[in-house]
């Protein structure tokens, strides 16, 4: 008997514990003002964030040619949803613009030439 009650005074306790775990706001979670503010924030962290996190973008200071190229590579790789045009035009100035070309001697990101 002191088995069952021991069972069940573990599982109730592991179940409130758990429950409050999940009910804990999640630090993780981003938002689109991670990213500089500019016309096509939302629209860029909406496109990236949808397979990487912000981090990955952050890290990065590319040419507008080289965040357009970076858009192929990702659909033709990795499987990205194609933006429509003017969505795609949208997310590539402001990437551009927000992420311009570092100093140089920086990172380089190693699937394209710069």
């Amino acid at each position: 008997m002191r088995r069952i009650h021991f069972a069940l005074a573990l599982a109730i306790g592991l179940g409130f514990a758990l429950g409050s775990i999940a009910a804990a706001p999640d630090p993780e979670v981003e938002t689109p003002e991670v990213l500089p503010d500019g016309e096509g924030r939302e629209e860029a962290f909406y496109a990236c964030t949808a397979c990487h996190s912000s981090a990955l973008i952050r890290a990065q200071g590319m040419s507008r040619d080289a965040w357009d190229r970076l858009i192929d590579f990702m659909q033709e790789r990795h499987n990205m949803v194609p933006l429509d045009a003017a969505d795609r035009k949208l997310v590539v100035d402001y990437l551009a613009g927000a992420f311009p070309p570092r100093r140089q001697g920086g990172f380089r990101n190693p699937f394209l030439q710069q």
